[in-house]
């Protein structure tokens, strides 16, 4: 019997299959597919000149002259936020892996770089963090109830508006939102009572824009005794600039840390910041009821 080792379980070897390895689930990098900008290469800090109020004009009478325009300019700043992540190789790990243990986490470690990225860019703002849309000053709100309430058509409409009273509906425009929601949006009627066609139907477009769920939009915000709401960002994504330091990702190979063992630490390290062109070019829903 293979069940006793004795018996005849020591006859049964294991097939190790390192050609079929399987990687671990993670969120799918989605704000450069979404438009947003990258700047590589920088050095210094980045200071990006703006137009902040515009000149105003006047009616004026014959011979009459026009008052002086109000204009006023401001700054975009930009300066390196590092974000890194590293991973100690035990020397008889790197002989004896299939597949090779360094080319393996080092992928891993890239992409999870490029995760971070997304996720900050979303909604970052926290200690050593570049400040993400959700943490922008002045972007646009769409509120649902005091402790938040189901989507309907009427705030999908509005966040469209948002965007729009502001002359800021243009560029690469699109929705993005959580898992959860798009799975509400997809179960609740236009006009209620009235209208069998569903806020998302199957072509994940709204008013012909694209609608992009994902887990790094938060999920778990709270307002008033509501709990586990989610976000809804509707904006211009090429208004979302991420800036890039130095030639690219650090990928650094340490032998001599864990010398005495033989073991082999892999780091890597990227230097970015984040950065919202205008607010306007977004508005966001952060109290969507989905359960």
């Amino acid at each position: 019997t293979v069940g006793s080792a004795t018996a005849g379980g020591n006859l049964v070897g294991t097939i190790h299959l390192g050609d079929r390895f399987i990687d671990a689930l993670r969120a799918k990098s989605i704000i450069f597919e979404l438009g947003a900008v990258r700047m590589s290469g920088l050095g210094g800090d980045v200071a990006i000149p703006a137009l902040n109020a515009k000149t105003t004009a006047y009616w004026v009478a014959e011979n009459g002259a026009p008052t002086e325009g109000a204009r006023t300019v401001r700054q975009i700043t930009m300066s390196p936020k590092t974000v890194g992540a590293y991973v100690d190789l035990s020397r008889k790990l790197m002989i004896q892996s299939s597949p090779a243990a360094e080319e393996m986490f080092r992928s891993d470690m890239v992409q999870q770089i490029a995760t971070a990225i997304d996720t900050v860019a979303i909604n970052g703002g926290g200690s050593n963090e570049p400040t993400g849309i959700l943490q922008t000053t002045g972007i646009g709100s769409v509120a649902m109830g005091d402790n938040g309430l189901a989507p309907t058509w009427a705030s999908v409409v509005n966040l469209i508006k948002e965007v729009a009273i502001d002359n800021a509906e243009q560029g690469s425009r699109a929705f993005l939102t959580t898992p959860q929601a798009a799975a509400k949006l997809r179960s609740i009627a236009k006009v209620s009572g009235t209208d069998s066609k569903m806020i998302l139907d199957d072509k994940s477009e709204l008013f012909g824009y694209k609608v992009i769920a994902t887990s790094l939009v938060p999920s778990n915000l709270t307002k008033g005794s509501g709990s586990s709401l989610s976000a809804m960002i509707f904006g211009n994504f090429n208004d979302l600039v991420v800036g890039q330091w130095g030639l690219g990702l650090d990928v650094l190979f340490d032998p001599y840390t864990g010398s005495s063992t033989g073991a082999m630490r892999v780091t890597v390290f990227l230097d970015v910041d984040v950065a919202v062109r205008h607010a306007e070019s977004f508005a966001v829903i952060q109290d969507m009821v989905t359960t």
